[in-house]
Formats: C-alpha cells, structure tokens, sequence
C-alpha cells in the first residue's frame, strides 16, 4: 500500500530532501562566488536562477509543482557541469588548509602565545628544566618508555655489553637532534641519542673508564624542561609587576652578552625569571629576605614562598661572584624602564644580582602556563 503525501513518512522523507537542496544551492552559491572570475556570465545567471528556484521551492516545498528529487538531480548536474571536479584538487585544498593553519600558528606566535622551554633550574621548583636522573633498574616495556614519554616527558637511557669493555672516547655529533658516538678499545662504536655534555657532566663517562661483563655503562632517565606559553600581548596593556614570571631577551645586557663573547656566541637569548623589583623600587638583600624599599613584608605570595625557606625554596641569597647587593647593607635603586629579575632559585640563578636591571625593550611577555609535561607544575604559573 502507498503512503499518503501526507504521511508520516512521506514528510520525514520532503525534510531530508529539502536539507539535501538547501545545501546544495548553498553550495553552488559559494563555488560560484569563489570561481566568479573564471565561469561566463551565462554560467554565473544559469547558477543564479538555480539557486533562487530552489529557494522558492523551499519556502513552501508542498505547493510548488516541482519535485524535490528532481531538482536535487537537476542541480548535481548543474554543480557538475560549471564547476567540474580539478585534478588534484582534494590536495590542493588540504595543502591551502595546512598553510592557513601555518600561517594562523605564525601570526599567534608573533603577537599573542609562544612556547618557550625552561632550559635551567634558575627557577626550581616553581619551574623545572631538564632533569637527569641516575636509575638502578632496567627501563620499562617499550610501550610504557612511549607513553611516558607523550605525557611526562621521560626518556630512559640504558646501556651495558655483555664482555668487557674498555671506553676510549666520546664524540659529539648532530642529526637533526644531538648524539653522541662513544668508542670503545676494541674498535666498537655505539652510537647513542644523548648529548655529550649529559654523558660527561652529569653521568660522569670519561676516557678510559672500565666496564665489566652486564655493567651498566649508563643507566638513567631524562625529563624534559616545562614547556610555558609566554603571554607576549599583556604588557602592551600594563608594565611588568612584582612577582610576575616574565621572559626577557639578553640584547643589550653587557653581564650576559660578554658572557657569551667569551664562549664564541653571537646573538642574544631568551632569559626566564621573577619580577621582584619595578622602576622605582629601592632593593637591599638581607638573607634569605629581599627587602624592598625598607619594608620586611614581601609584596606578593610568589616571593614570600621563596622567603619561606620550605618545599624545595632557598630564599634571597648572596653568590660569589655576583655584581650587586654584596651585603644587606647596600642598596640598588631600578631604574626608570628597567625591571630587577631573579630566579626562585636563588643559589643556582645568574640574574640581575650578575648583570643588572633587564631593559623595557628588552621585554617580551608573561610566562602564563605549562602545558606540558603533565607534571604536578601543570597549570597556570604562579
């Protein structure tokens, strides 16, 4: 038995036609504004009616002498035929995708995010830079070392022979990322995707170490540096605060640059630390406190938890070596465009007590978020 035209499921049937239709003339309508320059202006008029039929058609699809399955046919054949599929074009319209989303990631770098990587522990434990750590048992399963590293940023590192053997040498090298070629006596040459500088300073290998049979030669994890989003727009709305996380460039900063002179560097850096001191503002460092303009109060919870003392924090303190603020008796005054920046970790960072105030120019956002890895840091900076 047929349905009625009124039926249930004849009208379930006219809706999901005219959704068909609807899209389809709003289709032809973009294709024939985006190609308006290549099609004929009877293509662009033959377009034209089409798309006015169908929305008349669609305004009362009950009354109209038309049928919805016959226009639905007569505009595939018209999409067809003005705008034929290109060779390639699937690929052109992804690749116009992937550069618009290129271009997108620039213009967000440029003005508003970027990522930036704790190198140091001048921060610690507010923020983390590469930790290396000595290991007794053998690294995980592959798939746990992969999943470990996706979302903690842990990369295990293990090597032992089964004979003796003697280390001869080490040999730094690059591919993409660094590596290192360590040579043995026997003439054997392993290569392994550590930096030197890991393998000789912080594991300790070194020419003519002895290794027996099922001796590790190394046996440790790596764990990246946080990795924040820099806020580079906030201070075209206000200047740097007390207690802010901020990220500055080393260019005209003579402490740092004749630093790098001495190590064959040209360029500048990217430095991260703590706002503790505005233009203005009368510094004096009375360990493990830093006084600002004479009141004992720190100004902000970030600088009383270094104070404190507790949870991995050390308080203000005076380095060897260090340029400003030798004693709790002498006093540095910021000047007018420059900002007093010191790491967390007051016993292991070079900053302003080194080089001085960091120029307003120099300046380049707020450090706002660590994103990754997940770590207990994870979050916003505080």
């Amino acid at each position: 038995m047929r349905s009625s035209p009124f039926s249930f499921s004849a009208k379930r049937e006219l809706r999901r036609l005219c959704r068909d239709l609807d899209h389809l003339r709003k289709a032809i309508g973009r294709l024939r504004v985006r190609q308006k320059d290549l099609l004929s202006l009877d293509a662009q008029q033959e377009a034209e009616t089409f798309e006015r039929e169908v929305a008349s058609f669609l305004s009362n699809p009950q009354a109209s002498g038309t049928t919805a399955p016959l226009l639905f046919d007569r505009g595939e054949k018209l999409a067809t035929r003005l705008f034929p599929p290109r060779r390639w074009a699937g690929l052109r319209e992804n690749v116009e995708i992937f550069l618009v989303a290129i271009a997108a990631a620039l213009a967000i770098r440029a003005y508003f995010l970027q990522p930036f990587k704790i190198p140091t522990d001048s921060m610690k434990p507010t923020l983390y830079g590469i930790q290396t750590i000595a290991r007794a048992e053998p690294p995980p399963s592959a798939p746990v070392r992969l999943l470990h590293l996706f979302l903690f940023g842990r990369q295990y590192h293990y090597l032992r022979f089964s004979r003796d053997v003697s280390l001869v040498g080490l040999v730094p090298g690059k591919f993409f990322v660094e590596y290192t070629d360590l040579l043995f006596e026997d003439g054997e040459k392993r290569r392994v995707w550590v930096p030197a500088p890991i393998l000789i300073y912080k594991i300790g290998l070194q020419s003519g170490l002895f290794f027996r049979a099922e001796e590790p030669i190394f046996n440790f994890m790596t764990v990246a540096g946080d990795q924040v989003l820099v806020n580079k727009a906030v201070y075209n709305f206000h200047p740097p605060r007390r207690g802010e996380v901020f990220v500055f460039r080393t260019a005209g900063i003579e402490g740092i640059e004749a630093t790098m002179r001495e190590h064959g560097l040209d360029g500048s850096l990217f430095y991260i630390k703590r706002c503790v001191g505005v233009p203005g503002d009368r510094l004096q460092i009375d360990p493990p406190f830093l006084r600002i303009n004479g009141s004992t109060t720190p100004p902000n919870a970030a600088m009383a938890r270094v104070e404190a003392g507790r949870n991995g924090y050390h308080g203000y303190v005076v380095l060897p070596g260090q340029q400003y603020l030798l004693s709790p008796e002498e006093q540095v005054v910021v000047p007018k465009d420059g900002y007093w920046a010191m790491g967390d970790n007051s016993p292991d960072s070079q900053d302003s007590r080194f080089w001085g105030p960091v120029p307003r120019y120099d300046l380049v956002g707020t450090g706002s978020f660590v994103y990754w890895p997940f770590s207990p840091r994870w979050g916003w900076i505080h």
